[in-house]
């Protein structure tokens, strides 16, 4: 259970634990709020629910119990079904209540204790000379994104007469779109790799356009940029490579992310500037 919880912490990390109990916290001030301003406009009482069996069919006869001394109640024919579903809505409304001021009283307990960066500060309070010598169970999300940045790996291939773009980080790439895009990671901030390789079958490879880090996290998404959509051999490339992403758990919408364009419809920067206000921030 500890190494699970460290393994979490170094996803999550304490500042998105913290934020999201927050969040929750503010889901429940929300529900409290608007189930205390509907509660009093229910009718008086409750609703009984008594499960009768007819010509081998079930179904369900209701009373309404004005008073707690009731025991039945007066009968509710379906005349009154209106009635039923408020007094039935009424109940369930007290019972939410009930649970959101148990849950924000709990919360509001955990965050008056808990430090979001409390295991962060076992590592950043340390004196340098000490902080070097340590491997740390979480780092700081700059230390993090740098790390990460900083490995070593074989990209893909450029081959005499291919196309050649220079990003502002000074590497290659192969078109002016994904000039673009590595330009509006590096003016964000983002940690990318360019053509970092993905095995999808043993000895094979595909270099993906863009490995991006999500620092704060940890979250790594593939992010392929198909730019000749209007070429029916290259489409053929885009249908294996879903496949191929798929297979080793990169899912559109979730960690992977594609971008198009062709010669009637240009890429569009805008796109890239709204996916990372999205994803990365």
């Amino acid at each position: 259970m500890y190494l699970w919880s460290l393994r979490y912490f170094e996803q999550k990390g304490g500042a998105m634990i913290h934020d999201e109990l927050i969040k929750r916290l503010a889901q429940c001030n929300e529900i409290i709020k608007d189930v205390a301003t509907r509660i009093h406009k229910y009718p008086q009482g409750h609703l009984k629910a008594n499960l009768v069996r007819r010509n081998g069919k079930a179904g369900y006869q209701y009373y309404h119990r004005e008073k707690e001394t009731d025991t039945n109640g007066r009968y509710l024919p379906k005349s009154e079904m209106a009635l039923a579903r408020k007094l039935a809505q009424k109940e369930y409304c007290e019972k939410v209540l009930t649970a959101a001021k148990k849950e924000k009283k709990v919360i509001e307990s955990i965050c008056e204790d808990f430090s979001k960066d409390s295991i962060l500060e076992a590592y950043t309070e340390m004196k340098k000379g000490k902080r070097m010598l340590v491997d740390p169970y979480v780092l700081p999300d700059e230390e993090y994104a740098r790390r990460w940045q900083a490995k070593v790996y074989e990209g893909g291939k450029f081959e005499e007469g291919d196309n050649v773009q220079y990003t502002k980080r000074g590497e290659r790439v192969r078109s002016k779109s994904e000039q673009i895009i590595a330009d509006r990671l590096f003016d964000a901030k983002i940690p990318y790799r360019y053509e970092y390789p993905l095995e999808y079958e043993p000895g094979r490879y595909i270099f993906t356009d863009f490995t991006v880090l999500n620092p704060r996290t940890r979250m790594i998404y593939r992010w392929e940029h198909f730019g000749k959509m209007d070429d029916a051999k290259y489409r053929k490339t885009f249908f294996w490579k879903q496949s191929a992403y798929m297979r080793c758990g990169y899912i559109p919408g979730v960690n992977y992310i594609c971008t198009f364009e062709d010669n009637e419809n240009p890429f569009d920067a805008r796109v890239v500037d709204k996916l990372i206000e999205k994803l990365f921030r």
